[in-house]
């Protein structure tokens, strides 16, 4: 028995059908989160993450219809790894944020200015106002409207984008356990 007839094809639409939906989720919920506040509490880690999640996917339903073989799968085993790091980066990105929600890595002038979508619609000569460098202490800085009213919209997408990338880990580890099962000659498909 043949390492394609240890390694089903039913498993493989399973793995490609709940990798494609939680890829689908964590991207859903950085779009969320970014929709609330675009700066705050985020570093889009939902965006990046995609750049390993979607060629994975993408790898594992044309493993269902034709490249089954070992190297293929062995393939596909080296991008579930960087799935389930990049994974790991995601779940570390949103916890942190969790607590800090009001953190942003763009400078103060853009983190002042950015906000939720709607601000993009609003009057720019306000926002530039509330947004000018005020001198404290001999330095200039511009205060963050932030801190008075936190992002906490965010906070359910931050919550669901841990679950949906820890669901992730565990299909990417259940992919390793499954590809090691059929390389010692396990058998699922029978």
């Amino acid at each position: 028995m043949g390492f394609k007839e240890r390694f089903p094809r039913w498993l493989i639409i399973i793995f490609a059908v709940v990798q494609l939906v939680l890829t689908l989720a964590i991207i859903g919920t950085e779009l969320g989160s970014f929709y609330n506040n675009v700066a705050h509490g985020t570093i889009w880690a939902g965006f990046w993450s995609a750049l390993f999640y979607i060629p994975t996917c993408v790898l594992l339903f044309v493993m269902i219809c034709c490249c089954r073989g070992r190297c293929y799968a062995t393939y596909v085993l080296v991008l579930q790894a960087l799935c389930l790091l990049t994974s790991v980066a995601v779940i570390y990105f949103a916890v942190y944020f969790q607590d800090n929600l009001c953190k942003c890595y763009l400078g103060d002038n853009l983190c002042c200015a950015l906000r939720d979508m709607k601000s993009f619609n609003q009057d720019y000569d306000q926002i530039a106002n509330e947004c000018s460098p005020v001198t404290v202490n001999g330095v200039q800085t511009v205060v963050d409207p932030c801190s008075s009213s936190p992002p906490t919209a965010k906070l359910p997408y931050l919550r669901a984008q841990i679950s949906f990338a820890g669901a992730m880990i565990i299909t990417c580890i259940v992919y390793a356990v499954v590809y090691i099962f059929a390389m010692f000659g396990i058998c699922f498909g029978h």
